[in-house]
């Protein structure tokens, strides 16, 4: 809960084993939970009434020996394609896939970047030898690391609608799909989606096509009415008996935390974000002082390098967090007219991309909407970009100053620098990189804006 009066947030920690709790405060408070956390159940008639098994992808139960088992797996998102080809070979295994619409199946994230590099791209467990030499030569990796990630940014324009990218990219993996799958038409017509790729997270899944065409494997597209004590039955009036059903349909993106957060005005986050969460570039909330947000709404990415998002996130809380102490700010708040136009862009943004095509995606709002809350607006590299440099206009600060005097962060003439720092650091700072005479071509970069809406 946010304190208005001393502008301090104040916090009730639970220990989950002891169920003790403890009251602490902070100045500021930084959600870096991210958005896939909480499980998702599907909406499912009869689902609690099952008498085997029941789990989820997300609490996956290791005492569970799934040999010789019927098991059912609902959905075929990066979950399942990650999990049927790790069980299906158990000994006396019977699993049965239900699917509820098609699903892209990518080739592996960083072939072509190994290929550039002369590597061979199914060799990925590289070698004790192999790290030692990369850690003596640092530019070696730097290069490895610097060709993976533009490759993967590069990856942008199979994202947009209407682009060679993208009509490129479909055909690719429809080939690449058929190929696996080796003569299995009757697989190849019920999971070789039409929508474009991308629409739902692309996944390479090794080995999930190959695991389809075992005997002991059944893909089931025909849509399910509800789960019995027994098993599932179908709308065919089918009834697939089960002694196992694990549940791998996702996470709920739209949700705010599990844990009650309240801010200006008593409004709660959970209030907040109906019918979905709405922010200020995934970072701060109106209403939300002192509130910021790593891995918030909006964070995602359906290319490039997600981690490099984080740091870049962590690292604009840093910014602000320097300039609350530097210019003797109590609170900063994003202004509420900046949140909606960041909303407003989202929107606009991509009705122009894949992700808005037919299909059924945890991306979005209720998986079916047409709110896009799990991804950021743009490219990776853009992404970077606006996070690099905050706006500092676009949010509203309340001093902690109570003179009025609001250049008493000033101090008192004196500079940590002069008592044992380096009081000549200045001759020290980064020099502009200005362009060589004769050089049209990088002088014209300086022209134009470093990235467009």
């Amino acid at each position: 809960m946010n304190e208005e009066t001393s502008g301090v947030w104040n916090i009730r920690v639970l220990n989950v084993k002891t169920g003790e709790t403890f009251q602490d405060t902070a100045n500021i408070l930084v959600s870096a939970r991210g958005g896939l956390n909480q499980i998702s159940w599907p909406d499912i008639k009869g689902l609690k009434d099952f008498n085997g098994k029941l789990m989820h992808s997300g609490a996956w139960d290791e005492s569970i020996d799934l040999r010789n088992k019927r098991v059912g797996i609902i959905g075929n998102g990066s979950s399942a394609i990650q999990i049927v080809p790790a069980i299906q070979p158990l000994e006396g295994l019977k699993l049965s896939c239900f699917a509820r619409s098609p699903t892209w199946i990518s080739s592996s994230f960083g072939d072509a970047a190994m290929e550039k590099m002369g590597m061979d791209p199914r060799d990925t467990k590289f070698s004790r030898r192999h790290r030692e030499y990369m850690a003596r030569n640092p530019d070696k990796y730097s290069h490895f690391r610097k060709t993976l990630e533009a490759e993967a940014a590069k990856l942008f324009p199979i994202t947009l609608e209407g682009t060679i990218e993208r009509d490129g990219a479909m055909a690719l993996f429809e080939a690449g799909m058929r190929q696996r799958l080796d003569g299995r038409e009757d697989l190849a017509t019920a999971i070789v989606p039409k929508f474009a790729p991308g629409c739902r997270r692309l996944t390479p899944g090794p080995g999930y096509l190959e695991a389809l065409k075992e005997e002991n494997v059944a893909l089931i597209t025909t849509p399910i009415q509800e789960v019995t004590t027994e098993g599932i039955k179908l709308a065919s009036g089918e009834c697939v008996e089960l002694d196992v059903l694990i549940c791998a349909t996702g996470y709920d993106v739209k949700a705010p935390p599990t844990f009650k957060v309240t801010g200006r005005n008593g409004t709660t986050l959970a209030e907040k974000w109906k019918p979905y969460p709405q922010s200020y570039i995934s970072i701060a909330i109106d209403e939300f002082p002192n509130f910021l947000l790593v891995g918030g709404p909006n964070s995602g990415l359906g290319s490039g390098s997600l981690i490099s998002v984080f740091e870049a996130q962590g690292d604009y809380v840093v910014k602000v967090i320097r300039k609350m102490q530097r210019d003797d700010y109590a609170t900063i708040e994003p202004k509420a007219e900046r949140v909606a136009d960041f909303s407003q862009y989202i929107d606009e943004y991509f009705k122009r991309t894949v992700y808005t095509d037919d299909c059924s995606s945890w991306y979005r709002a209720g998986k079916t909407g047409s709110r896009i809350v799990a991804l950021w607006p743009g490219s990776s590299a853009q992404c970077l970009e606006v996070l690099r440099s905050p706006r500092w206009e676009d949010f509203v600060f309340e001093t902690a100053d109570e003179t009025g005097n609001l250049l008493r962060w000033l101090g008192n003439g004196w500079s940590l620098t002069l008592t044992g720092g380096d009081p000549s650091w200045f001759l020290e700072a980064d020099v502009v990189d200005v362009p060589e005479e004769g050089k049209p071509e990088e002088s014209e970069f300086y022209k134009r804006r470093p990235f467009s809406y």
